[in-house]
């Protein structure tokens, strides 16, 4: 009968039953790994989330792709699968809170709404109160910057006014001439600065009845209409002079 061979003789018996198992730590690690592999869409919504939270707590120019893979919790070259740099990951994000909020109004992206006046102007305090980290990146942070983002915001601050100055002439029974001088007044634009710049109370935590009451009184169709109107023309008073005369 021949001896059976024993691996490693020099380990100590507790060492050899040892060999080939995985520690706890190792397993720990490894299944944490298979938890963080995430399909494309889920890992792209894990990143836009990591950098809407990292470019509001740090601001556009602190925030690098570091910030955004800690702030994920993920590795760097992780992050560069999806973006080549921090400027095309805030375009990105920029563009997935604009999309958010066009939804939320009921827009298809062309200006037009299937919202009335009111409902477009709720569905706006909606987004600053239950987005203010949206609202707060679109309406102040890259509204006071430059490039690809900001020129995306223009974008958005134009679909914003057509609508709303579309919806404001819906409620009038006959707007004929009005229609055209709202049309080419900037009235959209001016509207969009108003709204913008009341509901972001609702990111500072500002009372909400406040805010709407405050946005009832100053987008008002009747004093925008009213405001449009052309003034009465004056009449010529005779002054009296030789010239006038017969």
């Amino acid at each position: 009968m021949t001896a059976q061979r024993q691996p490693a003789p020099w380990l100590p018996p507790g060492a050899i039953r040892a060999v080939g198992r995985i520690s706890h730590k190792e397993r720990s690690r490894r299944a944490a790994a298979r938890q963080r592999r995430l399909p494309w869409e889920a890992r792209r919504s894990q990143l836009l989330e990591a950098c809407l939270n990292a470019f509001v707590a740090r601001g556009l120019e602190m925030t690098t792709m570091n910030t955004i893979a800690a702030q994920a919790g993920v590795s760097k070259p992780l992050v560069y699968r999806h973006f080549h740099n921090r400027y095309e990951a805030l375009l990105a994000v920029v563009e997935q809170q604009s999309q958010a909020l066009l939804d939320l109004l009921g827009l298809d992206g062309a200006g037009v709404a299937t919202n009335d006046f009111e409902s477009l102007i709720a569905g706006f305090l909606r987004f600053a109160r239950e987005s203010p980290s949206g609202f707060r990146l679109l309406f102040q942070l890259v509204d006071a910057s430059s490039g690809p983002a900001k020129r995306r915001l223009e974008g958005l601050r134009a679909e914003l006014g057509e609508a709303l100055t579309k919806a404001m002439l819906a409620g009038v029974p006959s707007p004929g001439e009005i229609g055209w001088a709202v049309a080419g007044s900037g009235l959209g634009q001016l509207m969009v600065s108003i709204l913008v710049g009341v509901a972001g109370g609702l990111s500072r935590g500002e009372d909400p009845a406040l805010v709407a009451r405050t946005l009832h009184r100053l987008l008002q169709p009747d004093w925008v209409i009213a405001a449009l109107q052309p003034p009465v023309e004056e009449r010529a008073v005779p002054l009296g002079l030789p010239f006038d005369r017969a």
